[in-house]
């Protein structure tokens, strides 16, 4: 064989190897690179946003427990004794449970059944006030920053029921004949937009069914606290969740 043939074979070789190593390293990587569905794009984009919400948490938990450890070790330094943050953290708990009296500004609103007479074909319950309308009425005022409410005296708490038993209402299992009084303490402005603005729910009874709504803001809106007990069968205290 010639010099020169013999150079071309070798080449042509080397080629052929060069051709099959590149040629089995791109299957590879088209085997590490496999189709991904947009589902589990969606999936794990989810899983990486609750990770992150959770390690948000977890820091907004240690940064309280943080705070209330300064506030230990400042009562130790000064007078010895952590009495008076326990205490002051039992009045905020009390507060939020609705155990204390509150006083502060407010709205106070009378609402009850129409006085009007029918419209001919008219449904008697358009002109009632349901326990329905007090909710939303309600949840109107929560949304607009209501830090306290009553009905007829009775404290509103997160696990106050209200439902209709005939022509009364029945709230933290006593029961209440019309009008009811709605007392609401927080910004005085924004609670009465609350209930008159456009379309506001408790303007549309008045307005369109002819319901009695009467509303005054105060400054000086007093709520009795909670008299009843509170307490918990199933759920108990976890941190961190």
């Amino acid at each position: 064989m010639k010099p020169m043939m013999k150079n071309n074979l070798i080449i042509l070789a080397i080629c052929f190897i060069l051709t099959f190593l590149i040629v089995m390293q791109l299957r590879s990587v088209e085997d590490d690179f496999g189709h991904v569905t947009l589902k589990t794009i969606t999936d794990l984009q989810k899983s990486v946003a609750a990770e992150r919400q959770e390690i948000s948490d977890v820091k907004r938990l240690i940064r309280q427990n943080e705070l209330k450890l300064a506030e230990y070790r400042k009562a130790l330094e000064e007078d010895g004794s952590i009495r008076d943050v326990v205490e002051n953290e039992l009045r905020n708990v009390k507060v939020l449970l609705g155990m204390t009296d509150l006083e502060g500004p407010g709205i106070i609103l009378k609402l009850s059944d129409s006085e009007r007479d029918l419209y001919e074909g008219e449904n008697p319950n358009d002109v009632i006030v349901h326990d329905g309308d007090v909710l939303t009425i309600l949840n109107d005022l929560k949304v607009a920053g209501a830090e306290a409410l009553s009905i007829n005296g009775q404290r509103i708490l997160n696990t106050s029921e209200i439902k209709c038993t005939g022509p009364t209402i029945t709230i933290n299992n006593y029961t209440y004949a019309q009008p009811f009084i709605i007392k609401a303490i927080g910004d005085p402005a924004t609670l009465d937009a609350a209930l008159k603005a456009p379309n506001a729910y408790a303007r549309n009874l008045r307005e369109v069914y002819g319901l009695v709504v009467e509303s005054q803001v105060s400054e000086r809106v007093r709520i009795s606290r909670f008299l009843g007990d509170i307490s918990m069968s199933y759920a108990t205290p976890r941190e961190g969740l």
